[in-house]
């Protein structure tokens, strides 16, 4: 993961310095919100690209945090155990209107991780998994002053984790700082 904030540290200091020079715009995002279905909430930082002004490509460090839940009543036992997802994700998001107003988009992406389910009670063991996965989804931006906005926006992650199905639903609200 070091490696990984080395590349985007770099990133960060490179890119906006030859961006500018050709006229394209370079943002910086960070987000956060609650996962919907499972108890959660989700952050993202990144950095993002835009060739024009309604396409951005973005490039992501996220994180997921999934509540474990265990139910017992009488005659069933219930247990779901929840985790934390560490990812890098690549993503498109294409504006459906015009740039200097409320701007809705639709996004679609990939990304890969790691997961670390929760140890509790009644899943002892400590264990990481590969995360690979894929998503879409729409918001929109409204802009708060010539070079910042503010965003928010549903995504659906649908991927795999140690063979099994993996979704999670986050609903994010965020900032964006273009130069």
């Amino acid at each position: 993961m070091m490696h990984v904030l080395r590349v985007v540290s770099f990133v960060l200091i490179l890119v906006p310095c030859v961006v500018s020079a050709q006229g394209r715009s370079v943002s910086i995002d960070a987000a956060a919100g609650p996962t919907l279905g499972d108890a959660g909430h989700h952050l993202s930082a990144g950095v993002g690209f835009s060739p024009t002004s309604r396409v951005t490509l973005l490039l992501d460090v996220e994180r997921t945090q999934l509540s474990s839940r265990i139910t017992r009543t009488q005659g069933s036992f219930d247990a779901f155990r929840g985790g934390t997802v560490t990812a890098m994700s690549a993503e498109v998001r294409v504006g459906l209107g015009r740039a200097r107003q409320v701007t809705p988009y639709v996004a679609a992406g990939f990304g890969g991780g790691v997961s670390r389910p929760t140890v509790n009670e009644v899943f002892l063991d400590r264990v990481t998994n590969d995360v690979r996965f894929m998503f879409f989804g729409g918001g929109a931006r409204v802009p708060l002053a010539d070079r910042l906005s503010l965003f928010g926006d549903v995504r659906l992650l649908v991927g795999a984790e140690a063979g099994e199905l993996l979704a999670m639903l986050p609903v994010r609200v965020g900032i964006a700082w273009r130069f």
